[in-house]
């Protein structure tokens, strides 16, 4: 890496990528810099690229820093270098999304103000089969120790079905409950058994979860939303930055730390992650280590669904 004052020079994957303007404050609370959101990228790239490659991606920017607003963006641009990968997906409407599977392409799109990362629950191989399901809840105002309990709940019911489950914090408000899928299902396979779980966790826990989209219906509950499991919808990648006061970030975190009631949606922020990783580890390491069936998931709640609302 080679720095000429506000700009700077990365030598990564066999690209040369060019960063200007690497003094700008992104972060005004914080006075946090676009170098530094590059250098994050760049320093955690080991850990955030197995489950960003080959997912099509909708980048949030910041192009003038949080202070001037940010937009989505999911078409890939003419300007893009050709070692950016793309893949043209969609059905009436074609997009061309693009793709990250290195180092370099983090550092690029940081370059070109991305803070935030979100991705679909399939690859570019196989678009139209998730390889990962998605619970993400949502609390009401202040139920942060809701959430905990939801996951913990989720957590023992996802195991019972055979899906081994992993959380990781939003960087916002809620959690993600995910497992990863062998992506043998449809999207529709997904769904359906993603909704299935939430009813009966609903019904398990009636007074404290609801799938009411509207927050007006919810009456005090958090909400699981299942809508990550649609096609076409994203989410928050693993360690993705939020485009929010502090520069928190998606955070993959053990199962235990949930116990800890300090433990907050955004309480992992840039400056502290990498210390985290080299001093725990990363939670997600062995995601694929093991991976579930929806096939096999729906027989097991065939079996134990019955209409029971006994609590986990």
């Amino acid at each position: 890496m080679a720095s000429r004052g506000k700009t700077r020079a990365y030598e990564l994957d066999g690209h040369v990528i060019e960063c200007t303007n690497v003094d700008r404050v992104v972060f005004p609370d914080d006075g946090i810099t676009k170098g530094d959101v590059i250098d994050y990228y760049r320093d955690l790239a080991g850990a955030i690229v197995p489950e960003l490659r080959e997912r099509p991606l909708t980048i949030e920017r910041y192009t003038k820093g949080l202070a001037g607003g940010g937009f989505y963006q999911k078409h890939a641009q003419k300007h893009f270098p050709p070692w950016i990968e793309r893949a043209a997906l969609g059905g009436k409407t074609i997009v061309e999304y693009p793709i990250v599977g290195n180092a370099a392409g983090l550092v690029y799109f940081a370059n070109q103000g991305a803070i935030a990362l979100h991705v679909w629950a399939s690859r570019r191989a196989a678009p139209e089969r998730p390889d990962v399901i998605v619970f993400d809840l949502d609390p009401p105002d202040g139920g942060f120790e809701l959430v905990r309990r939801a996951a913990c709940w989720l957590h023992e019911l996802l195991g019972q079905l055979g899906l081994p489950p992993f959380v990781k914090t939003t960087g916002s408000k809620g959690l993600h409950v995910i497992a990863p899928l062998d992506g043998t299902a449809m999207f529709d396979e997904v769904m359906g058994l993603c909704g299935r779980v939430a009813t009966l966790a609903c019904a398990r826990h009636p007074d404290e979860l609801t799938l009411e989209f509207y927050k007006k219906d919810r009456k005090g509950r958090l909400f699981v939303d299942v809508m990550r499991n649609a096609p076409g919808a994203t989410f928050a990648a693993a360690y993705s930055l939020r485009g929010k006061r502090g520069a928190p970030v998606s955070a993959p975190i053990a199962w235990s730390e949930l116990d800890d009631p300090a433990l907050r949606a955004d309480g992992f922020g840039l400056r502290a992650m990498r210390a985290r990783l080299d001093k725990l580890g990363d939670p997600w390491a062995k995601l694929r280590a093991r991976v579930g069936s929806v096939a096999a998931a729906l027989r097991a709640l065939d079996s134990i669904e019955g209409g029971s609302t006994t609590k986990i």
